[in-house]
């Protein structure tokens, strides 16, 4: 490395990890940066994917914030999609890399790391949850996945009434879907107070989404017609085309675990008031707490 010249590396795109390296080159533009991104796209808008679904959004390309070539161009940030960092030799201030694509593995020197790792969508261990037809909503790609499998259902079953729950359902009733949602806790959106959550029950009932609180999928079974059986908390046999687990995420801590650092209460990487993990070379999109 040129002593001269800092490398940061920042593994993650999308929100955290595409803003702080665009924040990075403000702060210094002499600075090395190169941020790694697991999936295909360096920065989207992730809270248009129901609304790609639901063909509200017609284009996928409405849905790209940048790309690695608006990177380089706007920023000399040099970005690598579907490359995956598997560790991190933190004596040696080195990650390793894995071309998903062509399966190459290489090794990368840093001064500065960044972990902008993200979340991923809860999946209870239930029985059956793997089986086809069942889907989580995080990424472009699972939104291609659920859109070719609406364009062949009649019926689809949405596991949470939180917002990813009730945009899907909003935009497979759009689709002509018949719709039904499943929440555990008494009201949809159980952020908000019940009169403003009950409210919101009110507008789905009244398009035609079958609300069921209080209630809980506790396995899942295919059937002789290839539909899927979804068995409740209520002891109720609900048949469905696919099924949308939307109840929640929990941070992507893997990689950071692996390498020693520290995790918070919550299960967050945890940094200081600086987003500094207990690695002092190393910086997180993590959670912060006196």
């Amino acid at each position: 490395m040129n002593a001269l010249k800092k490398r940061i590396l920042i593994v993650g795109g999308v929100a955290g990890g595409a803003t702080c390296a665009a924040r990075a080159r403000r702060l210094c533009e002499a600075c090395e940066i190169v941020v790694f991104e697991r999936g295909p796209h360096v920065s989207f808008a992730n809270c248009g994917l129901p609304y790609f679904v639901g063909d509200v959004i017609a284009s996928e390309a409405k849905l790209l914030v940048a790309t690695p070539d608006s990177f380089k161009q706007r920023f000399n940030i040099e970005v690598h999609t579907e490359t995956e960092v598997t560790g991190i030799d933190r004596e040696a201030r080195l990650i390793e890399v894995r071309d998903l694509r062509t399966g190459n593995i290489r090794q990368e020197p840093y001064d500065a790391l960044v972990l902008a790792t993200g979340a991923q969508p809860n999946r209870p261990p239930l029985p059956g949850i793997d089986l086809p037809g069942i889907y989580v909503l995080r990424t472009i790609p699972d939104s291609h996945k659920i859109k070719a499998a609406a364009a062949q259902a009649k019926h689809a079953l949405i596991l949470g009434g939180g917002f990813i729950g009730l945009e899907m359902a909003e935009n497979l009733v759009g689709l002509g879907l018949e719709v039904s949602l499943l929440e555990l806790a008494d009201q949809v959106l159980p952020p908000l107070d019940p009169e403003m959550a009950g409210y919101a029950a009110e507008r789905l009932q009244a398009n035609g989404v079958k609300v069921r609180l209080e209630e809980a999928a506790m396995s899942f079974e295919t059937i002789p017609d290839k539909c899927l059986r979804v068995r409740t908390s209520k002891g109720a046999a609900l048949d469905t085309d696919l099924v949308i687990v939307g109840i929640g995420v929990r941070p992507d801590t893997a990689l950071a675990r692996a390498a020693g650092l520290e995790l918070g209460a919550l299960g967050g990487i945890r940094v200081d008031e600086f987003m500094r993990t207990s690695d002092p070379a190393i910086w997180a999109v993590g959670m912060w707490s006196k």
